[in-house]
């Protein structure tokens, strides 16, 4: 049991959860400096698909995201969805507010639709009963049955996504920019936006899936936020070299073994996570989630708002049965990501 919560204090401390809410911190650029050590052939440009800014793809997945979130409601899988739509709406206002920001916006909103294929396969599929990638199963059970806590799902999942999915869309997408450059410099910039969006992250997470968060709160258990950004900064330098291997060792006899080691890394992280249940703790937070979330509605909320999200991306409007059709498994048939 002293183990158990001592990895539970020591992931809501890797978070940075203080004095009742995540604190900001300025963005610290370390792996910036890093060069990209293997370059593709130059992307195709992708305007055309997201628009020039890129917004038009970004837009489709946030709203996609918030189908997600409701579905979902306090199950504890929709942990995820409300942590990355977070991350997506801070993504889409940096588009909105500066359009320079990255060289290639529209491929960055590729890149987003590329990504968040990944995940809605696998949500597809585990809806299903289908097989997913082991470092989403370890997700998955934690969040379905278990005393975690909310950043336990949070972690869980943010591990299987990055560490385990973004290397495979990366190498889809290319390390080239269409005029030939690295991508890698736009890879590193969303660092900033992942440093921007992380206290309202952690602190939607503390409000509506996880008191016990603010009862730990007095216990001095305050780490700066630099180690938190830094850490996910260094997780996504990995992801850069694993995409580097991917395209590398593409066509060739070391590519399984490439595939493979990826998704190795990513369950061990998984498995190391997955420590430091507290007893009881599924009942309370279940009870605190549906308490929050009837006192959004009531307010107006309905539980996942997507501040201006469009519902499509070129593709057609969300269809009335898309629950049904998620549990059947034809969603991912049905509006599969052309990547």
């Amino acid at each position: 049991m002293r183990h158990g919560v001592a990895v539970c204090i020591a992931i809501v401390a890797l978070s940075g959860v203080g004095q009742g809410h995540a604190q900001s911190v300025p963005y610290v650029p370390l792996t910036d400096v890093l060069p990209p050590l293997y370059q593709d052939a130059p992307a195709e440009d992708r305007a055309a698909r997201c628009g020039a800014d890129g917004l038009r793809c970004v837009q489709f997945v946030e709203a996609q995201l918030a189908e997600w979130e409701r579905f979902f409601g306090c199950d504890h899988r929709a942990v995820f969805p409300t942590v990355y739509r977070l991350l997506t709406r801070e993504a889409r206002r940096q588009l909105e507010t500066d359009p320079g920001f990255f060289d290639d916006p529209a491929g960055f909103g590729f890149e987003a639709l590329a990504f968040y294929e990944l995940y809605e396969q696998m949500i597809t599929d585990h809806l299903a009963g289908r097989a997913i990638p082991p470092a989403w199963e370890t997700a998955m059970a934690a969040a379905q049955e278990g005393d975690w806590l909310g950043l336990h799902d949070m972690l869980l999942a943010i591990n299987a996504h990055v560490q385990r999915d973004m290397p495979f869309a990366l190498a889809v997408v290319g390390l080239q920019l269409p005029d030939g450059s690295s991508r890698k410099a736009d890879h590193d910039r969303f660092n900033r936006t992942l440093n921007t969006a992380y206290t309202p992250i952690v602190n939607e997470i503390q409000r509506r899936y996880d008191p016990f968060l603010q009862d730990l709160l007095g216990e001095g258990l305050l780490v700066d936020n630099l180690a938190a950004q830094q850490l996910v900064a260094l997780w996504r330098e990995g992801v850069w070299r694993n995409a580097e291997r991917l395209v590398r060792h593409a066509g060739s006899g070391l590519a399984p073994l490439t595939a493979d080691s990826i998704e190795w890394q990513a369950e061990l992280t998984a498995e190391v996570l997955a420590t430091g249940a507290i007893p009881g703790r599924r009942a309370l937070r279940r009870a605190h989630c549906e308490r929050v979330l009837a006192e959004d509605r009531a307010a107006g909320g309905g539980g996942a708002a997507t501040d201006g999200a469009a519902t499509s991306a070129g593709s057609g409007a969300l269809a009335p049965w898309w629950a049904l059709a998620a549990v059947l498994g034809l969603w991912g048939r049905r509006r599969r990501l052309r990547v």
